[in-house]
């Protein structure tokens, strides 16, 4: 992994992964999604590690993706599907597939995959001054996957919303419709966030990880089906 695309630091069970191109906006090639899917991973799979946080180096969060340099010449469907669209896929698969909760601090610009990458962690803290957007459809793009990561996070008819319109709206308003959690004051957002990373690696990470587990998976069950699955992961945690 490039120290340029990120800085990982360690601090007791909290692992921060800072995107660091903030001369760019903190925006992502394919080939650095693919290395933040395997650190997210990578991180994950330490048992000293209970928390992952995913922050931004310099004024803004992340800017989208940079595209430049991309050659889809002589590719085929199957190619195109594998070979970019994966890359921005498995970014936000590899947060799910994480065992601990990934925590986003956005600050300033998160718009397009920063958007759906602040969507896709399991708790995004948002400073005053943050700004999210799916702009891509103003590049004639439809974001599907943008908003794969976004389903059952942002209301049906909010999300048609923000894809349909690239209206960029403040973080009060993201917390409304379920891209962000909970809105931190800007001045003093980064001791505020770091505080309740550090709150909430203090907790057993098996405790952690089973929150995740069914918060990931009970809202697609039964539910009779949620409530047994509740108390069988509960029995193993007080077992």
């Amino acid at each position: 992994m490039s120290e340029f695309d990120f800085q990982i630091t360690r601090e007791g069970a909290v692992a921060r992964l800072d995107l660091n191109r903030p001369g760019e906006g903190n925006a992502l090639t394919r080939a650095m999604m693919r290395r933040l899917a395997a650190a997210i991973r990578e991180l994950g799979s330490d048992e000293t590690i209970h928390v992952i946080v995913v922050e931004g180096r310099g004024p803004q969060f992340c800017t989208g993706r940079d595209g430049k340099g991309e050659d889809r010449s002589g590719m085929t469907p199957y190619d195109v599907r594998v070979h970019m669209m994966g890359a921005v896929l498995d970014a936000y698969q590899a947060v799910a597939d994480a065992q601990v909760p990934v925590v986003a601090l956005v600050h300033g610009d998160a718009l397009g995959f920063g958007a759906a990458l602040a969507a896709a962690c399991d708790i995004t803290l948002a400073a005053a001054d943050a700004a999210f957007a799916f702009p891509e459809i103003e590049h004639d793009i439809p974001p599907t996957m943008a908003m794969c990561a976004a389903l059952g996070k942002v209301p049906e008819k909010a999300l048609a919303y923000l894809i349909y319109s690239a209206e960029k709206i403040d973080a009060a308003s993201a917390v409304s419709l379920g891209l962000a959690s909970k809105v931190l004051a800007a001045e003093t957002f980064r001791g505020d966030g770091l505080a309740f990373v550090r709150q909430l690696a203090a907790r057993p990470r098996r405790v952690l990880e089973i929150i995740k587990r069914y918060q990931g998976k009970a809202g697609r069950l039964p539910p009779d089906m949620a409530a047994e699955y509740a108390g069988t992961l509960l029995a193993l945690v007080r077992s």
